[in-house]
């Protein structure tokens, strides 16, 4: 992995694309979280806050920086779609 901000953007949007695609083509989300509906999303989060604190521990801040924006990014259009209350 490069210490490149815009690499950290591209692997930061693997796991909310991958939660996204698994929510509206699958049945995942209606067998195992039928009362949450964004679990999937809420773990994907989970996975880029993750491997965000092992770059950071690793010396790579630009790598995380790009995850860190592209996170709170996903997060903001996952409440905006979804019409949650925060």
């Amino acid at each position: 992995m490069k210490n490149n901000f815009w690499s950290g953007v591209l692997i930061g949007s693997i796991a909310p694309l991958v939660a996204f695609l698994l929510t509206n083509y699958t049945k995942l989300q209606t067998y195992f979280f039928f009362e949450k509906p964004i679990a999937i999303y809420v773990i994907a989060a989970v996975i880029n806050l993750l491997i965000m604190r092992f770059a950071y521990r690793g010396g790579k801040d630009n790598l995380a920086k790009g995850m860190l924006l592209i996170t709170f990014i996903a997060m903001l259009v996952l409440v905006y779609t979804t019409g949650l209350k925060v």
